[in-house]
């Protein structure tokens, strides 16, 4: 894959400018190149020399530039991570002397850190603060260590970036002053000394196998290293995820030749679509899940950093696809039951889509540490942020899934339906189809998902220190829905009256 685009999906949201700026270096060498001028045009030998050295002056000077700004960056969170771990190795320390704890025995280099400790602890003043558990210190030495491997990270693509930028200079240009000038300033740049952040790693690896690993460096390993994104999926996973993708397929062509066979009562046919139509798009959604994350690991994307997910507890494409098929279990075994259920004794259908919405609902939102609570809890605060779209910081996971709301348009409206079917026509009419009419708040359900867009290209814009005007044209983009839903509900309410009143004369 080119470097450019694995370049931007290493971003983070606070580093996210600091970066070097490669898509803009490949820009200026473009333009250069295009705007100069040849003996074609007239120019003589000296106007084009003279043009070649002042855009090399440039274009170097940017680079100059953005070294200067890696190199801080780099240097202020080395400063930041060697702070950090030393609080970290007083806190370990304390709790090792602390009664009641206990941690495994040392070898004489073990003893030697444990005096270099005892004098960073009578040096530090705020050793008396409140002492951290073991649990606390793992999750803590957990989360320094993710960090130091995003230095690291940020360390490569810079390095790697800067490599890349001035070899396209060189092939474009037809010179070598880019190699010359790599050989200069970056070989001997702070950011690409990889010493310093490779000891504070094999410090924080061995501090975590010998206090909180009990010696084991292959558990300490397990617990702190990040899995690779392309790592092979289990065995387990993918016999788990393709049982239950055969048994979906199957209850899915009996529930179809059941349809057929036993279809609904005529005055319940509409209500049985509108009813399951809803919790469907559970379904298909994770099943294009599994098809998305799989595209992006086949093709080099690093969806987790994109999409800021913990690298530790990020699902598997087999993961997605074991969910879509739990739910559709769920939702076809439900069908069944409501074309069935005079055979197995129930009278009223309905309560078997009200049980499929409950438990997806339950399991969704269950806050038990089971069933990838992480990755749940993540789409419910992600979906949290669109609804409160103008409220904070729009993130690319916020853009991406307000984009899924508004592909859901219907079914946004179909979940409408259900909470007002079971809250006021449930268990008191006979006949249910004036219950999935229209009413006013149809086609606010409707407008929600272009509003979750429109207020977050505005809270872009205002955040945006570019201005740029290409957010303000994405939101009027999406303030075209709110005109098409009020025109289409007035058309549909100007034929009905239309009709009312052929009726009456």
């Amino acid at each position: 894959m080119k470097f450019g685009k694995t370049f931007e999906t290493h971003l983070t949201i606070e580093w996210r400018q600091q970066y070097m700026r490669y898509t803009d270096l490949k820009t200026l060498i473009r333009r250069g190149v295009e705007g100069a001028p040849t003996a074609e045009s007239g120019a003589s030998d000296a106007e084009i020399n003279a043009y070649y050295i002042a855009f090399e002056e440039q274009f170097f000077t940017e680079c100059h530039h953005e070294l200067t700004r890696v190199n801080n960056f780099f240097l202020e969170k080395l400063a930041e991570a060697r702070r950090k771990h030393a609080t970290l190795k007083l806190q370990l320390l304390a709790t090792a002397r602390a009664p009641g704890h206990t941690f495994s025995s040392y070898s004489l280099q073990s003893s030697q850190r444990l005096s270099s400790l005892v004098s960073l602890r009578d040096n530090n003043s705020s050793s008396n603060r409140k002492l951290m558990t073991q649990r606390q210190l793992r999750n803590a030495y957990s989360e320094y260590y993710l960090t130091l491997v995003l230095l690291q990270n940020f360390q490569s693509l810079n390095e790697t970036g800067f490599r890349k930028i001035c070899k396209k200079y060189d092939k474009y240009l037809r010179s070598t002053s880019g190699g010359d000038w790599v050989e200069q300033n970056i070989n001997y740049a702070a950011f690409t000394d990889h010493r310093p952040l490779e000891k504070l790693i094999i410090d924080v690896e061995e501090l975590y196998t010998h206090y909180l690993a009990g010696g084991d460096r292959s558990r300490a390993m397990t617990k702190l290293r990040v899995p690779p994104l392309g790592q092979p999926t289990p065995p387990r996973m993918v016999f788990r995820a393709g049982l239950a993708l055969g048994m979906f397929i199957m209850l899915a062509c009996t529930t179809i030749f059941s349809y057929i066979r036993r279809p609904p009562e005529e005055n319940k046919i509409e209500a049985f679509i509108r009813l399951y139509r809803g919790p469907f798009t559970w379904v298909i959604f994770n099943f294009f899940m599994a098809a998305n994350v799989a595209g992006w690991q086949r093709a080099g994307v690093n969806h987790v950093l994109i999409f800021e997910i913990d690298p530790r507890s990020h699902l598997q494409p087999a993961t997605f696809l074991e969910i879509a098929c739990t739910f559709g279990l769920l939702w076809t075994l439900s069908m069944l039951g409501f074309l069935f259920h005079d055979l197995i004794n129930v009278n009223d259908p309905f309560v078997f889509p009200l049980a499929l919405t409950l438990i997806m609902i339950t399991l969704l939102i269950n806050p038990l540490p089971i069933m990838n609570w992480p990755a749940r809890w993540w789409t419910m605060r992600l979906v949290g942020r669109v609804v409160t779209a103008p409220l904070h910081y729009v993130r690319f996971a916020d853009f991406w899934m307000g984009d899924q709301m508004n592909s859901l348009v219907t079914c946004m409206a179909d979940h409408y339906y259900i909470v007002r079917f079971y809250a006021i026509c449930w268990l008191r009419y006979a006949n249910f189809n004036f219950c999935f009419e229209e009413d006013m708040f149809v086609p606010i359900s409707r407008c929600l998902p272009a509003w979750f867009r429109f207020a977050q290209c505005l809270r872009r814009f205002r955040d945006s220190g570019s201005k740029s005007v290409s957010y303000l044209l994405n939101a009027g983009k999406y303030s075209t829905t709110f005109f098409v839903v009020f025109f289409s509900t007035m058309r549909g309410r100007t034929d009905v009256f239309c009709r009312w009143l052929c009726e009456y004369i």
